[in-house]
């Protein structure tokens, strides 16, 4: 036997319900307040043989049931569904909207398995149940699931930890990596990662040839980056002009293109912030003196760089001490665990210079080592050819700045900040 049923508020307006299987009977309940009297439910069912024989199909009235209708105890949750179904060109329409109704009505189906049983008003407000449509780049294909995220929740979602975890598993993703998040949902402009000045270059170094050091393994930043200089906008686009930082913006830029790591990877949603931005959060957070620092072209040392990616991104790091340029040279066995474990951009600060590290090519039976350097201090267009790899390239202890100086010179003091790996998904 087929069944349909429907419920009625006899306040709407009359609409009318098919199957996807494009069934041969349709069930249509309606009526007309004529008066300003109580509310009713009003249930119709229809049944109909199903037998192939016509003759033997016996007509069968409707039943029609009426009770009062009560309002209270009707709770109200707003649904974000989001599906992708395939069909092929071939196919009529109908077929694929068909398709698209059930795939819709299994996502409602799966967000109401996930609702407490017992929902009052106040718990039905803070929830957030999301469907979201999602292809981390380990997958070829696009993945739908669904979420009861809460209303509290900041970016990384902490309510729907478990299920991330779970999936995670269940894919094979790497676990130590934000992947099904529902803000990196397809489709939502809101997410989409932009550049946030045009003309903006990333991973330059995947242009650039080998070291050329003999027994070395290279181990390199993981994922993308972008590439801030002096000179640049800055900023996310609200001060779309070049922006004169030469001489003293070096540690900004090297900030910003570690900033841009954790965004490319998904960690965070922090946009990319101006210099006085970065000054205004060391001051208002981090124990900085507004006098000496807020609105003053004054240089930043690697430790500010740690103190502001712990509050703003929720970054830890690890600063690495090196009393000489020597010592940074003997570190090339820890900078090539960092990129090979953390994988993140590294910020070099010493005397009035500051560099972003990519990469070290270490020899681990003589010591020697060269080092993937990016240099904030260019003030040029941003074209490859005039980047690389004067800018952006691999370079020895010894090799000359564009100061005239060394790269790490013995009589200075060096501070490494190596930001470290959220493990979270």
């Amino acid at each position: 036997m087929a069944y349909l049923s429907s419920v009625i508020d006899p306040g709407a307006k009359p609409q009318r319900a098919g199957g996807a299987g494009g069934a041969a009977e349709e069930a249509l309940a309606t009526t007309e307040a004529t008066n300003a009297g109580p509310q009713h439910i009003f249930g119709a069912e229809m049944m109909s043989s199903l037998f192939a024989s016509a003759q033997s199909v016996t007509g069968v009235a409707p039943i029609l049931q009426v009770e009062p209708f009560k309002m209270q105890g009707l709770v109200t949750i707003p649904l974000q569904l989001d599906v992708i179904v395939f069909s092929k060109r071939s196919s009529p329409l109908v077929s694929a909207l068909d398709c698209l109704q059930a795939q819709l009505l299994n996502q409602i189906q799966q967000l109401a398995r996930q609702f407490p049983p017992t929902l009052t008003a106040a718990t039905a407000a803070s929830l957030r149940p999301v469907a979201c449509v999602l292809q981390p780049p380990p997958l070829l294909l696009p993945l739908t699931t669904t979420y009861l995220l809460t209303s509290s929740d900041d970016d990384t979602e902490p309510s729907g930890r478990a299920a991330r975890e779970l999936l995670h598993k269940r894919l094979a993703l790497p676990t130590d990596r934000p992947l099904l998040r529902s803000t990196f949902a397809m489709g939502d402009a809101t997410t989409e990662i932009g550049t946030p000045i045009p003309g903006l270059l990333r991973d330059v170094h995947l242009s650039l040839p080998l070291s050329g050091m003999k027994g070395g393994t290279t181990s390199c930043v993981q994922g993308s980056y972008e590439y801030f200089h002096y000179m640049q906008w800055t900023g996310n686009g609200q001060l779309p002009k070049s922006y004169d930082d030469a001489g003293w913006g070096c540690a900004y830029r090297s900030l910003m293109s570690i900033v841009s790591w954790f965004r490319l990877q998904q960690y965070t949603k922090f946009p990319n912030p101006t210099h006085y931005e970065i000054q205004k959060r060391l001051v208002d957070h981090c124990g900085q003196s507004a006098d000496e620092l807020l609105g003053k072209k004054l240089w930043l040392g690697s430790q500010d760089l740690a103190l502001f990616l712990d509050h703003a991104l929720g970054v830890t790091c690890k600063i690495l001490e090196c009393p000489t340029g020597d010592d940074v040279s003997a570190n090339g066995r820890v900078l090539a665990h960092h990129f090979e474990t953390q994988g993140t951009p590294v910020m070099i600060g010493g005397g009035q210079l500051a560099f972003t590290l990519i990469g070290v090519d270490f020899n681990d039976r003589s010591g020697e080592v060269r080092f993937l350097i990016m240099d904030p201090h260019y003030t040029g267009v941003d074209e490859i050819a005039q980047i690389c790899p004067k800018w952006v390239g691999w370079k020895a202890p010894d090799s000359v700045t564009h100061l005239g100086t060394k790269l790490f010179q013995r009589d200075t003091y060096y501070n490494l900040c190596l930001p470290q790996r959220p493990r979270a998904v």
